[in-house]
């Protein structure tokens, strides 16, 4: 006894069923096109328009009260009087030796060589400039993605300004934005520093206060100018120096964290075009032309499938018979009422003469 009823096998080789499964497919793929195509927020600016980019300078100022941006000016001498400078009390190495015995880079700096350099001075003093050499040597002498790699967290450009001398000598990487970057005339040096390069720029946290960068290597194409108006985005790994005093624009004196190192990353703008409405357009009609394309192949394949199959043994196999009417006029029918007469009629005779009927006859 079968309690579960039996459901009839569907037939995948019907040309409706393949149709449905086609149509089920092609659905999920343009469902999953159109997610994609409509994730992209780039996609959108036809319709919303390009969003306005805010220049660092608009953020965020730091509190100019907790920072002394002032310079120490020397005291003014007579006709008859003369400044002398100490020499620095711990002699400078004459080359610049960047490798370890393991074959590793040293990236550090012996803070006994950076004694000589004080804060909030007006330019590079004398006794200051062989410190600076050397530092701008070793940067160049090691690769950028090591210094990079090497490089510490920067500290908020107000720690930096308020306790200079702990950070002096670290290497650190500043992002910013560059607002001027010239050549600079260079002396000769026991280094053999040729090319040096003067950056200046700001980052996210020093509002409209700059840093100061001197290099030896530029990347090519990185644009150069006293005022760069567009501001290109600067990645900056050096060693910080000191607090550089300078004149400002606006003739004030005023101080800046200096860094010396071995190039500037630039990030060169993406251009992107913009697109417009008529543009989209194009794009919809090609996405739709691809999808009609495909859905035409996809047809003409089971169309050709069906035909081949309908040729095949397999077919011809499974194919029902061919009854028709015409077959059914040879086929002798029976009256129900003559067969239930004939059988009463055998119900009503005696038992001899059924028997006797029963007996065929002799010719």
């Amino acid at each position: 006894m079968r309690f579960h009823k039996q459901s009839a096998t569907p037939s995948y080789f019907s040309r409706r069923d393949q149709i449905r499964l086609f149509r089920l497919v092609a659905a999920i793929g343009v469902i999953f096109t159109a997610m994609h195509f409509a994730s992209k927020p780039d996609n959108w600016y036809w319709l919303t328009g390009r969003p306005k980019e805010i220049p660092t300078l608009q953020q965020t100022e730091v509190p100019q009260r907790e920072i002394d941006f002032s310079v120490k000016e020397d005291v003014k001498l007579k006709s008859d009087e003369f400044r002398s400078e100490l020499p620095p009390k711990v002699k400078l190495p004459q080359t610049v030796d960047t490798q370890l015995e393991n074959g590793e880079y040293d990236v550090k700096v012996a803070p006994q060589l950076l004694e000589s350099v004080s804060d909030s001075t007006l330019g590079i003093r004398t006794h200051e400039a062989g410190t600076l050499y050397y530092l701008l040597a070793k940067a160049a002498a090691i690769p950028q993605n090591v210094l990079e790699q090497s490089a510490e967290p920067v500290p908020p450009f107000v720690v930096l300004m308020t306790d200079s001398p702990r950070y002096r000598g670290q290497l650190m990487t500043v992002k910013g934005q560059l607002k001027r970057l010239t050549p600079l005339s260079i002396d000769k040096n026991p280094y053999g520093i040729q090319t040096l390069y003067e950056g200046w720029f700001f980052s996210k946290d020093s509002g409209a206060h700059p840093w100061r960068v001197l290099c030896t290597k530029l990347p090519k194409g990185i644009p150069q100018g006293t005022d760069l108006k567009k501001l290109p985005a600067v990645q900056v790994t050096g060693y910080y120096f000191k607090k550089y005093g300078y004149p400002s624009a606006a003739g004030k004196l005023q101080t800046a964290p200096l860094l010396i190192a071995r190039q500037i990353r630039w990030f060169p703008p993406v251009t992107t075009e913009n697109t417009s409405s008529a543009g989209a357009i194009k794009y919809i009609v090609a996405i739709f032309l691809v999808i009609s394309t495909a859905l035409a192949f996809l047809i003409w394949r089971f169309s050709l499938s069906d035909q081949q199959f309908a040729r095949s043994r397999t077919a011809k196999l499974i194919e029902p018979p061919d009854i028709s009417m015409e077959s059914l006029k040879d086929i002798q029918t029976v009256n129900i009422d003559d067969v239930l007469n004939q059988m009463a009629q055998k119900n009503d005779l005696p038992a001899g003469d059924s028997a006797e009927q029963s007996k065929p006859e002799k010719p």
